[in-house]
């Protein structure tokens, strides 16, 4: 989640335009992360399903961004990559906070925040490299990488200790209008 990087490199470097246009996609960005704030605050309770969903939406979202053709629709794109972020990190949060016992809470809080903002002076550098050796474009698309393994991973890790396969899931994901028996 080095937006902050991959936005300047996509507005300076792919889009040849200047800091306005940067500063843009972060406002543009923040709509999202805005509608996911609301969104959250609607929840009565934490849900794995959050985590597991926010980290596969994240992964599908930001390589949609990074295939953009434009700045106009790299800009459109990054609405539902921030609402994504926004419902990832905040569910991460949540189910941390609410699924440690109460005598742990603060060294797991410790512990998870030093992977979350510890994560960052590792990450930086290394999208930084990745976007000057290959591109802006695939240092956003390996981040989706990233976040659409650990999200499969998720679940299937969860899928298996709670007895559940995958096929069973994706069958029961059709559309409501379905006629059951039809496909």
């Amino acid at each position: 989640m080095n937006f902050q990087i991959t936005n300047a490199l996509m507005a300076t470097t792919v889009f040849n335009l200047g800091p306005g246009e940067y500063g843009l996609l972060g406002s543009v960005m923040a709509i999202g992360t805005l509608a996911a704030a609301l969104l959250a605050a609607r929840r009565k309770k934490a849900r794995m399903l959050y985590v597991v969903g926010g980290a596969l939406a994240f992964g599908l979202t930001v390589s949609v961004a990074a295939i953009m053709p434009s700045y106009f629709w790299y800009a459109v794109a990054l609405v539902p990559v921030g609402l994504a972020a926004l419902t990832f990190m905040n569910a991460c949060n949540t189910t941390v906070q609410l699924t440690t016992d109460a005598t742990m809470r603060g060294r797991v809080l410790a512990v998870y925040m030093v992977v979350l903002q510890g994560g960052t002076p590792i990450g930086a550098p290394l999208v930084g490299w990745i976007a000057t050796e290959f591109g802006a474009r695939w240092s956003l698309g390996l981040g989706a990488v990233v976040a659409l393994v650990a999200g499969f991973a998720a679940l299937i890790l969860m899928n298996r200790r709670n007895h559940v396969r995958l096929r069973d899931q994706v069958r029961d994901l059709r559309p409501s209008f379905m006629v059951h028996g039809l496909r």
